[in-house]
């Protein structure tokens, strides 16, 4: 997270320019609320409300932004500000994941299967840890075996699973991973430089799990703005990367929102999205 080469006024802009996707974002899913669709794409549009509630939860710790949460205590928080940061990021790969287009009706059945069985496993595990003694943990473990011995014995599911490498196919049959692609593979398929999502990601997941390294970041960060938020830089940039990307692939989704854009915001969708395809940024 180096020093930005912007100046205090032009990573406001930075920030403007977040806050117009989101009201952007906002507006195409108030637009597509209440659609009927395939399954995946309904998933979809719940993933696309998710990263539109991320990039807020983010704005809400970077004082340049109108969304800043300055109630009660005045706080200066990259760290927060970075794990929602890395939450953007990763809620806009399973957008593009679910609304992946051009999917013969076979890969859209095995992919719907594999996200429903991962549910089935989460709510199970969950339950268990929360009271093992549940009655009702009985019918719904039944439930989950089910599924798990519907997809090793479907022939179609079969045949896609074992297309997919020995790892990640046993995670996928126990109900552990819910997509059945690797996110490099989910982004190469946009046409994304896949570092542009491994940097950023690797950096900001120091701040979800804390280390030495986000450790020193935090005590270099002063609580004066004018002085701390060039730290706020490189998660501002990447979420203004990646949510530009996930409003572009909406309009693909859903091509009747690409008309509630302005010319401003139709440009500022393709300068943001534009780099992700470039071998440096």
């Amino acid at each position: 997270m180096a020093a930005s080469p912007l100046t205090l006024h032009e990573f406001n802009d930075l920030i403007k320019n977040i806050e117009t996707f989101y009201a952007v974002g906002k507006r195409f899913s108030i637009a597509s609320a209440n659609q009927s669709c395939p399954f995946l794409i309904q998933e979809a549009s719940l993933a696309f409300a998710k990263v539109m509630m991320s990039l807020v939860g983010f704005l809400r710790f970077v004082r340049s932004s109108e969304y800043f949460a300055a109630q009660k205590e005045l706080i200066t928080d990259v760290s927060s500000a970075s794990v929602m940061a890395r939450q953007v990021l990763e809620d806009v790969i399973s957008f593009l994941y679910l609304s992946e287009p051009n999917l013969t009706q076979e890969e859209q059945d095995f992919r719907e299967f594999v996200w429903r069985l991962h549910g089935y496993t989460e709510s199970v595990e969950s339950a268990k840890l929360a009271s093992p003694s549940n009655p009702e943990l009985v019918a719904a473990i039944a439930d989950r075996e089910k599924a798990r011995d519907f997809l090793t014995n479907d022939p179609r599911l079969l045949a896609r699973l074992s297309a997919i490498e020995k790892n990640r196919r046993g995670r996928i049959r126990k109900g552990e991973q819910p997509h059945v692609l690797h996110d490099d593979e989910i982004l190469e398929r946009r046409g994304i430089k896949t570092e542009h999502y491994d940097l950023p990601r690797k950096v900001l997941s120091n701040f979800a799990h804390f280390s030495a390294f986000s450790g020193v970041m935090i005590m270099e960060t002063r609580a004066e703005w004018e002085q701390s938020w060039p730290r706020f830089f490189l998660p501002a940039l990447h979420v203004a990367y990646f949510t530009a990307e996930v409003l572009q692939a909406f309009i693909e989704t859903f091509p009747k929102a690409g008309q509630l854009l302005n010319e401003r915001e139709r440009v500022l969708i393709v300068n943001y999205s534009g780099p992700l395809r470039q071998n440096a940024l």
